[in-house]
C-alpha cells in the first residue's frame, strides 16, 4: 500500500514560516491593544510616584497581605476618578474589593462615600504596575 506525502520538505518549510509570522503578527497586535487602553500616567502628576510605594507603610502592608500564599492573582493599578487618582489592588477571590482601592491618603472607597460600582463606571486606567499570582 502507497502513502502519499501531502507536503514535501521545502512547502513544510515555507507552512512553518508563514505560520511563525502569522503568530508573530498576531502577538504584536495584541500587545498594542493592550497599550493603548493605558493612558498616559506622569508619576509626577499624583502621589503614587515610585518612592512613595515603596516608603508608605499602608502601601507595604496592603501590599504584603496580598502576597500571602495561595492568594491568587493580584493586580496593582493607578485609576483616575474624577480627577484624583486611586491605587488599587484587585484580586478576583475578594468579596469587598471596595476595601482595597485607595486615595492617595490611605482612606478606601467607603470612607469617602464612593460606591464601587460608580467609581469602575467612570475611571480610566492609567498604569498597571503589578500583575502577580501568589
Amino acid at each position: 500500500m502507497k502513502t502519499f506525502t501531502v507536503l514535501r520538505g521545502s512547502q513544510s518549510f515555507h507552512l512553518s514560516r508563514l505560520f511563525t509570522i502569522v503568530i508573530l503578527s498576531v502577538l504584536i497586535f495584541a500587545e498594542s491593544c493592550d497599550q493603548r487602553e493605558i493612558n498616559e500616567y506622569e508619576p509626577d502628576s499624583s502621589c503614587f510616584t515610585k518612592e512613595f510605594l515603596e516608603n508608605e507603610p499602608w502601601v507595604q502592608e496592603e501590599l504584603a497581605w496580598f502576597q500571602q500564599p495561595k492568594m491568587g492573582s493580584l493586580r496593582v493599578a493607578v485609576y483616575r476618578y474624577r480627577g484624583a487618582y486611586f491605587l488599587a489592588f484587585e484580586n478576583s477571590f475578594l468579596s469587598g474589593p471596595a476595601s482595597h482601592i485607595f486615595n492617595c491618603s490611605g482612606q478606601h472607597l467607603g470612607d469617602l462615600q464612593i460606591h464601587y460600582n460608580e467609581f469602575y463606571d467612570n475611571i480610566e486606567l492609567m498604569v498597571v504596575l503589578l500583575t502577580e499570582q501568589y
